[in-house]
C-alpha cells in the first residue's frame, strides 16, 4: 500500500509547474497598461521584485516544511510571534484579498470592455464589476472540488498567451519603439523603479501557496524549495519576457490606455479576430481566478474562525463544507469597495486596489 501511494506522489518538475501555474493566474494580465505609465525601465523593476520573490517563496516553503498545521502563513506567524500574530496575519490577509478580488474583476470587465462600449460611464462599471462579483460568489456555493476543477481549467485562458507571447512575440519586437517607451516621464531611476515595484509585486501575491502541497510530494525537504525557486523563477522570466516584448510592439501611449493589453498585442501580431480570441479567453481566466481566491478567502476566515479569533459566523458551513454566510460578508465588503473605488478610468481604479492590496499584503508577509 505505501509503495503505490508513494509512486502517485508528486516529483520535482510537476510541482515547479504547479507552483509556477498558481502564481501565474490573472495577476499580470492588466499590468502591461499599468507599467506603460512608468515606461520600460520598469523592466529593473521586475528583477528586483523577482529577487525578492524567490526569496519570500523559499522562506514559506521551508516553512511549510516545519509548521504541519492548518492555517498557512497565518499558523508560520503564530508560532514565531504568538496567538496575535495569527489574528494579525489573518484579518491583514483577508483585507488583502477582499481588494484583491475587486481588482481582479476590474481586470474582467476591462477585458469584457471592447466587446460592451457602453460600460464607458462609472456607473456602469460598477454594475459589471458588481455582477461578475456575485456571478463568482454563488458558483463557489458548490465546494471545493468543483471550484477547483474550474479554476485549474480556466488559468490556462491567459497562461497560454502570456507565455506564448513571451516566447513567438520577439518576431514583431521593434527595439525603437521599447526605447522610445523606456522613460517617457524622465524620472529618476530610483523614482521609476520604486513606482514599478508596487505594480510588480502584484504578479507575484499568491506566492505564500507555493509550499502548501508538501504532503503529495515525493522528498518534500529537498523538492518543495527547490519547486518553488524554479517555479518562481520561471514565471518571473515570463513575466519579464511578455512585459517587455509588448512594449516594444505596441506604442506606450496606446499600450498605457489600454484595458485590454493582451487582446491588443494579439491584434497587432495577428488580426483582430486573434485579439478577440484571446480577449476572450483572459476573461474566462480572470473569472477561474476569482472563484479561486474567493474560495480561498472564505478559508482563511474560516481558519480564523476555528481559532477563536474571528466572529463563529465565518465558521459556519452548509452541507457541501462551505462557508456561505462568510462568503456573503466578504462579498458586501466587496461591493462596499467598488463603490469606494468608482473611478471614470478602469485602468486608475485597477491600479488604486492593486497599491492597496499590495501594501497591505506586507504585514503577513513581514510576519
Amino acid at each position: 500500500m505505501s509503495s503505490d501511494t508513494g509512486t502517485k506522489k508528486m516529483g520535482l518538475v510537476g510541482l515547479t509547474v504547479l507552483v509556477a501555474v498558481n502564481m501565474m493566474g490573472s495577476g499580470i494580465i492588466m499590468l502591461p497598461a499599468s507599467l506603460a505609465q512608468v515606461g520600460a525601465i520598469s523592466m529593473l523593476s521586475w528583477v528586483v521584485t523577482a529577487l525578492g520573490a524567490m526569496c519570500i517563496a523559499y522562506t514559506f516553503a521551508k516553512c511549510g516544511a516545519f509548521c504541519k498545521r492548518s492555517g498557512g502563513m497565518s499558523a508560520y506567524a503564530e508560532e514565531a510571534h504568538g496567538k496575535s500574530s495569527f489574528f494579525i496575519s489573518s484579518y491583514t490577509y483577508y483585507v488583502c484579498l477582499v481588494i484583491s478580488c475587486v481588482a481582479i474583476a476590474v481586470s474582467a470587465l476591462g477585458y469584457i470592455k471592447p466587446f460592451m462600449p457602453w460600460l464607458d460611464t462609472p456607473m456602469h462599471t460598477f454594475y459589471g464589476v458588481v455582477a461578475i462579483l456575485i456571478f463568482t460568489m454563488v458558483a463557489n456555493f458548490g465546494g471545493a472540488k468543483i471550484t477547483g476543477q474550474i479554476s485549474a481549467f480556466t488559468v490556462w485562458g491567459i497562461i497560454i498567451p502570456v507565455a506564448g507571447l513571451s516566447i513567438i512575440g520577439w518576431w514583431w519586437f521593434d527595439p525603437q519603439t521599447f526605447m522610445s517607451a523606456w522613460n517617457p516621464h524622465h524620472d529618476t531611476t530610483m523614482h521609476s523603479v520604486s513606482s514599478g515595484v508596487a505594480l510588480t509585486l502584484w504578479a507575484f501575491l499568491g506566492i505564500e501557496s507555493a509550499g502548501a502541497n508538501s504532503d503529495a510530494v515525493e522528498n518534500p525537504e529537498r523538492n518543495v524549495p527547490l519547486a518553488v525557486l524554479f517555479g518562481t523563477g520561471f514565471a518571473a522570466i515570463v513575466y519579464i519576457a511578455s512585459t517587455g516584448v509588448i512594449q516594444g510592439i505596441i506604442p506606450n501611449s496606446e499600450l498605457a490606455a489600454s484595458t485590454a493589453p493582451f487582446g491588443l498585442v494579439f491584434s497587432h501580431m495577428f488580426n483582430p479576430t486573434v485579439g478577440n480570441i484571446v480577449t476572450i479567453a483572459a476573461v474566462i481566466a480572470c473569472i477561474g481566478s476569482l472563484l479561486g481566491w474567493q474560495f480561498t478567502n472564505a478559508q482563511v476566515s474560516k481558519a480564523a474562525a476555528d481559532e477563536g479569533l474571528f466572529p463563529q459566523i465565518f465558521a459556519k458551513t452548509n452541507k457541501a463544507g462551505v462557508p456561505i454566510a462568510g462568503m456573503l460578508i466578504m462579498l458586501t465588503a466587496e461591493i462596499i469597495l467598488a463603490v469606494m473605488t468608482i473611478s471614470p478610468n478602469l485602468i486608475s481604479q485597477f491600479n488604486a486596489l492593486l497599491n492597496l492590496a499590495v501594501f497591505i499584503n506586507m504585514v503577513p508577509y513581514i510576519l
